[in-house]
Protein backbone atom coordinates (compact mmCIF):
# COMPACT_ATOMS: atom_id res chain seq x y z
CA UNK A 1 0.00 0.00 0.00
CA UNK A 2 2.79 2.43 0.83
CA UNK A 3 4.48 1.80 -2.53
CA UNK A 4 1.23 2.54 -4.40
CA UNK A 5 0.64 5.74 -2.43
CA UNK A 6 4.25 6.80 -3.05
CA UNK A 7 3.80 6.24 -6.81
CA UNK A 8 0.64 8.39 -6.88
CA UNK A 9 2.40 11.13 -4.91
CA UNK A 10 5.41 10.97 -7.25
CA UNK A 11 3.18 11.39 -10.33
CA UNK A 12 1.42 14.34 -8.68
CA UNK A 13 4.76 16.04 -7.96
CA UNK A 14 5.78 15.49 -11.58
CA UNK A 15 2.55 17.13 -12.76
CA UNK A 16 3.13 20.14 -10.50
CA UNK A 17 6.68 20.49 -11.91
CA UNK A 18 8.73 19.92 -8.79
CA UNK A 19 12.28 21.07 -9.73
CA UNK A 20 13.83 18.59 -7.30
CA UNK A 21 12.55 15.76 -9.55
CA UNK A 22 14.06 17.11 -12.79
CA UNK A 23 16.10 14.36 -14.37
CA UNK A 24 14.71 11.73 -11.98
CA UNK A 25 12.92 8.88 -13.75
CA UNK A 26 11.64 6.08 -11.50
CA UNK A 27 9.05 3.43 -12.25
CA UNK A 28 9.30 0.92 -9.43
CA UNK A 29 7.12 1.60 -6.37
CA UNK A 30 9.87 0.51 -3.98
CA UNK A 31 12.38 2.95 -5.50
CA UNK A 32 9.86 5.80 -5.34
CA UNK A 33 9.04 4.96 -1.72
CA UNK A 34 12.75 4.93 -0.88
CA UNK A 35 13.15 8.37 -2.49
CA UNK A 36 10.19 9.96 -0.67
CA UNK A 37 10.40 8.18 2.71
CA UNK A 38 14.15 7.79 3.38
CA UNK A 39 16.10 10.62 5.07
CA UNK A 40 18.30 12.37 2.51
CA UNK A 41 19.11 15.90 1.29
CA UNK A 42 17.18 15.15 -1.93
CA UNK A 43 14.03 14.29 0.00
CA UNK A 44 14.45 17.42 2.14
CA UNK A 45 14.59 19.52 -1.07
CA UNK A 46 11.29 17.96 -2.21
CA UNK A 47 9.59 18.70 1.12
CA UNK A 48 11.01 22.23 1.08
CA UNK A 49 9.57 22.85 -2.40
CA UNK A 50 6.15 21.60 -1.29
CA UNK A 51 6.16 23.86 1.79
CA UNK A 52 7.20 26.89 -0.28
CA UNK A 53 4.42 26.12 -2.77
CA UNK A 54 1.92 26.02 0.10
CA UNK A 55 3.30 29.13 1.83
CA UNK A 56 5.40 31.27 -0.60
CA UNK A 57 6.60 33.55 2.22
CA UNK A 58 8.96 30.77 3.31
CA UNK A 59 11.05 31.28 0.15
CA UNK A 60 12.63 34.50 1.42
CA UNK A 61 13.14 33.01 4.87
CA UNK A 62 14.88 29.89 3.54
CA UNK A 63 16.94 31.79 0.96
CA UNK A 64 18.55 33.84 3.74
CA UNK A 65 19.76 30.69 5.53
CA UNK A 66 23.04 28.93 4.90
CA UNK A 67 23.40 25.29 3.95
CA UNK A 68 24.66 24.48 7.44
CA UNK A 69 21.43 25.89 8.92
CA UNK A 70 19.21 23.09 7.65
CA UNK A 71 17.84 22.57 11.16
CA UNK A 72 16.19 26.00 11.00
CA UNK A 73 14.58 25.04 7.68
CA UNK A 74 13.24 21.83 9.24
CA UNK A 75 11.83 23.80 12.19
CA UNK A 76 10.18 26.26 9.78
CA UNK A 77 8.55 23.43 7.81
CA UNK A 78 7.36 21.78 11.04
CA UNK A 79 5.91 25.14 12.14
CA UNK A 80 3.99 25.35 8.85
CA UNK A 81 2.61 21.84 9.38
CA UNK A 82 1.57 22.82 12.90
CA UNK A 83 -0.19 25.96 11.64
CA UNK A 84 -2.09 23.78 9.14
CA UNK A 85 -2.91 21.30 11.96
CA UNK A 86 -1.12 18.48 10.14
CA UNK A 87 1.53 17.69 12.78
CA UNK A 88 3.03 18.89 16.05
CA UNK A 89 5.41 21.86 16.18
CA UNK A 90 8.21 19.63 17.49
CA UNK A 91 7.57 16.75 15.07
CA UNK A 92 10.95 17.18 13.38
CA UNK A 93 11.38 13.48 12.65
CA UNK A 94 8.39 13.66 10.30
CA UNK A 95 10.11 16.39 8.27
CA UNK A 96 13.44 14.54 8.30
CA UNK A 97 11.80 11.28 7.15
CA UNK A 98 12.55 9.20 10.25
CA UNK A 99 8.98 8.01 10.91
CA UNK A 100 6.97 5.28 9.20
CA UNK A 101 6.40 5.60 5.46
CA UNK A 102 2.61 5.66 5.74
CA UNK A 103 2.68 8.70 8.06
CA UNK A 104 5.14 10.55 5.79
CA UNK A 105 3.06 9.91 2.66
CA UNK A 106 -0.14 11.00 4.39
CA UNK A 107 1.54 14.23 5.53
CA UNK A 108 2.85 15.02 2.02
CA UNK A 109 -0.54 14.24 0.43
CA UNK A 110 -2.28 16.66 2.78
CA UNK A 111 0.30 19.34 1.97
CA UNK A 112 -0.31 18.86 -1.78
CA UNK A 113 -4.05 19.29 -1.21
CA UNK A 114 -3.44 22.70 0.40
CA UNK A 115 -1.36 24.01 -2.54
CA UNK A 116 -3.36 26.85 -4.16
CA UNK A 117 -4.59 25.87 -7.65
CA UNK A 118 -3.89 29.13 -9.49
CA UNK A 119 -0.77 29.50 -11.58
CA UNK A 120 2.14 27.12 -12.05
CA UNK A 121 3.91 26.41 -8.77
CA UNK A 122 7.32 25.54 -10.20
CA UNK A 123 9.66 27.19 -7.72
CA UNK A 124 12.53 28.69 -9.68
CA UNK A 125 14.50 31.88 -9.53
CA UNK A 126 13.91 32.65 -13.23
CA UNK A 127 10.14 33.31 -12.81
CA UNK A 128 9.19 36.26 -10.64
CA UNK A 129 5.92 36.91 -8.83
CA UNK A 130 5.07 39.87 -11.08
CA UNK A 131 5.31 37.83 -14.27
CA UNK A 132 3.13 35.09 -12.76
CA UNK A 133 0.53 37.66 -11.74
CA UNK A 134 0.51 39.31 -15.15
CA UNK A 135 0.19 35.99 -16.99
CA UNK A 136 -2.70 34.99 -14.72
CA UNK A 137 -4.43 38.32 -15.32
CA UNK A 138 -4.02 37.97 -19.08
CA UNK A 139 -5.48 34.46 -19.01
CA UNK A 140 -8.53 35.74 -17.10
CA UNK A 141 -9.01 38.51 -19.65
CA UNK A 142 -8.88 36.02 -22.51
CA UNK A 143 -11.45 33.76 -20.80
CA UNK A 144 -13.77 36.74 -20.17
CA UNK A 145 -13.44 37.81 -23.79
CA UNK A 146 -14.25 34.32 -25.09
CA UNK A 147 -17.28 34.07 -22.80
CA UNK A 148 -18.57 37.44 -23.99
CA UNK A 149 -18.23 36.41 -27.65
CA UNK A 150 -20.02 33.12 -26.95
CA UNK A 151 -22.95 34.89 -25.26
CA UNK A 152 -23.28 37.32 -28.18
CA UNK A 153 -23.25 34.42 -30.61
CA UNK A 154 -25.98 32.60 -28.71
CA UNK A 155 -28.32 35.58 -28.43
CA UNK A 156 -27.81 36.62 -32.03
CA UNK A 157 -28.52 33.13 -33.34
CA UNK A 158 -31.66 32.66 -35.45
CA UNK A 159 -32.33 29.31 -33.79
CA UNK A 160 -32.70 30.75 -30.30
CA UNK A 161 -36.45 31.43 -30.58
CA UNK A 162 -37.03 28.00 -32.12
CA UNK A 163 -35.31 26.41 -29.15
CA UNK A 164 -37.27 28.50 -26.64
CA UNK A 165 -40.65 28.01 -28.37
CA UNK A 166 -40.58 24.68 -30.22
CA UNK A 167 -43.43 23.79 -32.57
CA UNK A 168 -43.45 20.18 -31.42
CA UNK A 169 -43.81 20.20 -27.65
CA UNK A 170 -41.43 17.66 -26.09
CA UNK A 171 -43.94 16.60 -23.42
CA UNK A 172 -46.46 13.80 -23.92
CA UNK A 173 -50.16 14.57 -24.18
CA UNK A 174 -51.07 13.65 -20.59
CA UNK A 175 -48.23 15.71 -19.08
CA UNK A 176 -48.93 18.59 -21.49
CA UNK A 177 -52.53 18.78 -20.21
CA UNK A 178 -51.28 19.07 -16.66
CA UNK A 179 -48.83 21.79 -17.63
CA UNK A 180 -51.59 23.81 -19.32
CA UNK A 181 -53.95 23.49 -16.37
CA UNK A 182 -54.16 26.87 -14.63
CA UNK A 183 -55.10 25.48 -11.22
CA UNK A 184 -52.14 23.12 -11.26
CA UNK A 185 -49.88 25.99 -12.28
CA UNK A 186 -51.15 28.17 -9.43
CA UNK A 187 -50.65 25.39 -6.89
CA UNK A 188 -47.21 24.74 -8.30
CA UNK A 189 -46.30 28.42 -8.05
CA UNK A 190 -47.48 28.53 -4.41
CA UNK A 191 -45.50 25.41 -3.62
CA UNK A 192 -42.43 26.80 -5.35
CA UNK A 193 -42.67 30.06 -3.38
CA UNK A 194 -43.11 28.15 -0.11
CA UNK A 195 -40.25 25.79 -0.87
CA UNK A 196 -38.10 28.76 -1.90
CA UNK A 197 -38.80 30.51 1.41
CA UNK A 198 -38.01 27.33 3.34
CA UNK A 199 -34.79 26.94 1.39
CA UNK A 200 -33.82 30.54 2.17
CA UNK A 201 -34.56 30.03 5.87
CA UNK A 202 -32.50 26.84 5.96
CA UNK A 203 -29.65 28.54 4.10
CA UNK A 204 -29.81 31.49 6.53
CA UNK A 205 -29.71 29.13 9.50
CA UNK A 206 -26.71 27.25 8.06
CA UNK A 207 -24.98 30.58 7.37
CA UNK A 208 -25.46 31.70 10.97
CA UNK A 209 -24.09 28.38 12.25
CA UNK A 210 -21.06 28.71 9.96
CA UNK A 211 -20.44 32.28 11.18
CA UNK A 212 -20.61 31.09 14.81
CA UNK A 213 -18.26 28.20 14.04
CA UNK A 214 -15.81 30.58 12.33
CA UNK A 215 -15.88 32.92 15.32
CA UNK A 216 -15.15 29.99 17.63
CA UNK A 217 -12.37 28.84 15.34
CA UNK A 218 -10.91 32.37 15.29
CA UNK A 219 -10.75 32.41 19.10
CA UNK A 220 -9.18 28.93 19.28
CA UNK A 221 -6.60 29.32 16.49
CA UNK A 222 -4.02 32.05 17.21
CA UNK A 223 -2.86 32.30 13.61
CA UNK A 224 -6.36 33.48 12.58
CA UNK A 225 -6.49 36.47 14.95
CA UNK A 226 -4.29 38.74 12.89
CA UNK A 227 -2.62 40.48 15.86
CA UNK A 228 0.52 38.37 16.04
CA UNK A 229 3.79 40.23 16.37
CA UNK A 230 6.23 40.25 13.43
CA UNK A 231 3.72 38.58 11.06
CA UNK A 232 2.49 39.73 7.67
CA UNK A 233 -1.29 40.08 7.47
CA UNK A 234 -1.53 38.78 3.92
CA UNK A 235 0.54 35.69 4.75
CA UNK A 236 -1.66 34.98 7.77
CA UNK A 237 -4.77 35.26 5.62
CA UNK A 238 -3.32 32.85 3.07
CA UNK A 239 -2.45 30.35 5.80
CA UNK A 240 -5.94 30.71 7.31
CA UNK A 241 -7.64 30.08 3.96
CA UNK A 242 -5.48 27.04 3.31
CA UNK A 243 -6.23 25.69 6.79
CA UNK A 244 -9.98 26.19 6.33
CA UNK A 245 -9.77 24.44 2.98
CA UNK A 246 -8.10 21.44 4.60
CA UNK A 247 -10.65 21.41 7.45
CA UNK A 248 -13.55 21.53 4.99
CA UNK A 249 -12.03 18.67 2.99
CA UNK A 250 -11.59 16.50 6.09
CA UNK A 251 -15.11 17.32 7.29
CA UNK A 252 -16.55 16.36 3.91
CA UNK A 253 -14.71 13.04 3.98
CA UNK A 254 -16.06 12.34 7.48
CA UNK A 255 -19.62 13.08 6.36
CA UNK A 256 -19.29 10.80 3.33
CA UNK A 257 -17.84 7.99 5.46
CA UNK A 258 -20.62 8.34 8.06
CA UNK A 259 -23.26 8.31 5.33
CA UNK A 260 -21.86 5.08 3.89
CA UNK A 261 -21.68 3.42 7.32
CA UNK A 262 -25.22 4.54 8.14
CA UNK A 263 -26.68 3.22 4.89
CA UNK A 264 -24.83 -0.11 5.05
CA UNK A 265 -24.82 -0.89 8.79
CA UNK A 266 -26.91 1.43 10.98
CA UNK A 267 -30.05 2.10 8.97
CA UNK A 268 -31.39 -1.46 9.22
CA UNK A 269 -31.05 -1.33 13.02
CA UNK A 270 -32.68 2.08 13.33
CA UNK A 271 -35.83 0.82 11.58
CA UNK A 272 -36.43 -2.00 14.11
CA UNK A 273 -39.38 -1.52 16.54
CA UNK A 274 -38.73 -0.86 20.21
CA UNK A 275 -38.30 -4.01 22.35
CA UNK A 276 -41.23 -5.15 24.53
CA UNK A 277 -40.44 -5.24 28.24
CA UNK A 278 -41.22 -8.47 30.11
CA UNK A 279 -43.82 -8.56 32.90
CA UNK A 280 -41.67 -10.96 34.96
CA UNK A 281 -39.37 -8.29 36.29
CA UNK A 282 -40.31 -8.77 40.04
CA UNK A 283 -39.81 -12.53 39.71
CA UNK A 284 -36.34 -12.03 38.23
CA UNK A 285 -35.46 -9.64 41.05
CA UNK A 286 -36.58 -12.15 43.71
CA UNK A 287 -34.58 -14.96 42.09
CA UNK A 288 -31.55 -12.71 41.83
CA UNK A 289 -31.81 -11.77 45.52
CA UNK A 290 -32.14 -15.44 46.56
CA UNK A 291 -29.11 -16.40 44.49
CA UNK A 292 -27.14 -13.53 46.00
CA UNK A 293 -27.99 -14.67 49.56
CA UNK A 294 -27.06 -18.25 48.67
CA UNK A 295 -23.71 -17.10 47.33
CA UNK A 296 -23.04 -15.09 50.49
CA UNK A 297 -23.92 -18.10 52.69
CA UNK A 298 -21.62 -20.37 50.68
CA UNK A 299 -18.84 -17.82 51.03
CA UNK A 300 -19.39 -17.78 54.83
CA UNK A 301 -19.26 -21.60 55.00
CA UNK A 302 -16.08 -21.58 52.97
CA UNK A 303 -14.52 -19.10 55.40
CA UNK A 304 -15.59 -21.20 58.41
CA UNK A 305 -14.08 -24.32 56.81
CA UNK A 306 -10.80 -22.55 56.18
CA UNK A 307 -10.72 -21.24 59.76
CA UNK A 308 -11.36 -24.75 61.16
CA UNK A 309 -8.55 -26.18 59.06
CA UNK A 310 -6.18 -23.49 60.34
CA UNK A 311 -7.15 -24.30 63.98
CA UNK A 312 -6.58 -28.03 63.46
CA UNK A 313 -3.19 -27.38 61.90
CA UNK A 314 -2.24 -25.09 64.82
CA UNK A 315 -3.25 -27.72 67.42
CA UNK A 316 -1.31 -30.47 65.63
CA UNK A 317 1.73 -28.24 65.43
CA UNK A 318 1.49 -27.46 69.16
CA UNK A 319 1.26 -31.21 69.94
CA UNK A 320 4.28 -31.99 67.79
CA UNK A 321 6.52 -29.11 68.82
CA UNK A 322 8.73 -29.26 71.92
CA UNK A 323 8.63 -26.33 74.30
CA UNK A 324 10.19 -25.27 77.59
CA UNK A 325 7.60 -25.69 80.33
CA UNK A 326 9.62 -25.66 83.57
CA UNK A 327 13.32 -26.12 83.99
CA UNK A 328 15.70 -26.41 81.09
CA UNK A 329 14.27 -29.52 79.42
CA UNK A 330 12.10 -29.29 76.26
CA UNK A 331 9.07 -31.56 75.95
CA UNK A 332 5.95 -31.84 73.86
CA UNK A 333 2.48 -31.07 75.18
CA UNK A 334 1.29 -34.75 75.34
CA UNK A 335 4.44 -35.85 77.18
CA UNK A 336 4.10 -32.94 79.61
CA UNK A 337 0.44 -33.84 80.27
CA UNK A 338 1.44 -37.48 80.87
CA UNK A 339 4.15 -36.39 83.32
CA UNK A 340 1.67 -34.18 85.20
CA UNK A 341 -0.81 -37.06 85.33
CA UNK A 342 1.84 -39.34 86.85
CA UNK A 343 2.73 -36.74 89.49
CA UNK A 344 -0.96 -36.29 90.30
CA UNK A 345 -1.41 -40.06 90.76
CA UNK A 346 1.69 -40.25 92.99
CA UNK A 347 0.45 -37.38 95.18
CA UNK A 348 -3.03 -38.89 95.32
CA UNK A 349 -1.59 -42.30 96.39
CA UNK A 350 0.56 -40.63 99.06
CA UNK A 351 -2.43 -38.77 100.50
CA UNK A 352 -4.44 -41.96 100.50
CA UNK A 353 -1.70 -43.83 102.46
CA UNK A 354 -1.52 -41.01 105.00
CA UNK A 355 -5.25 -41.16 105.61
CA UNK A 356 -5.15 -44.97 106.16
CA UNK A 357 -2.30 -44.72 108.65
Amino acid sequence: MAAVAATVLYERLKELGCPALDGVYLSEGKDIQKLLCTPSPHRLDIVEWICISVYPALREQFSSLKESQSDLKIEGMAKLGYDLMLCQADDLDLIKGKVCAQKQLHFLEQLLVVIPPQGNFTVSNSISDSSTFSSTEESFQEIAKKNEEFVKQVFSSSNLQAVLNPESHPWSSDIKALLLNEEVQQKRSLLSVTSHEETLLEALKELEEMVAALQELRTECPFLQGDLANADASCDNATALQTLKLIASDFNQLLVAFNQVYESELQKHCEHPAPVLSCCDPLFQAVHLSLLLCVQELQGLTQVTKTSECIVKTVKRQHGEKGVWSGSTRATLPSKLKELQQKYEAIHAALKDCQQS
